[in-house]
């Protein structure tokens, strides 16, 4: 299992999230951090990856052995940057 660790404006993100959405968001990147088969797709230009939660979108960087999450919100704005 991958270790998760969360940046600062990740957690920033999540907290303004509805309870419910953080949890499916984080209970999403921890299933990837196991193993298990999620919703990804590697960013155009950059060598980072999204996860897919329902309307929201989660940005990763997969570095082997730790999962950095970089941000998270809504579709429309989270590319934006």
């Amino acid at each position: 299992m991958k270790r998760v660790v969360f940046s600062k404006r990740a957690e920033k993100s999540l907290a303004r999230m509805q309870p419910k959405r953080r949890a499916a968001a984080v209970a999403k990147v921890k299933a990837f951090a196991r193993g298990e088969k999620v919703d990804i797709r590697k960013l155009t230009g950059f060598d980072l990856y999204r996860i897919r939660v329902g309307n929201d979108r989660v940005i990763i960087d997969d570095q082997g052995v730790v999962v950095l999450v970089i941000d998270a919100g809504p579709r429309g704005g989270i590319y934006k940057e």
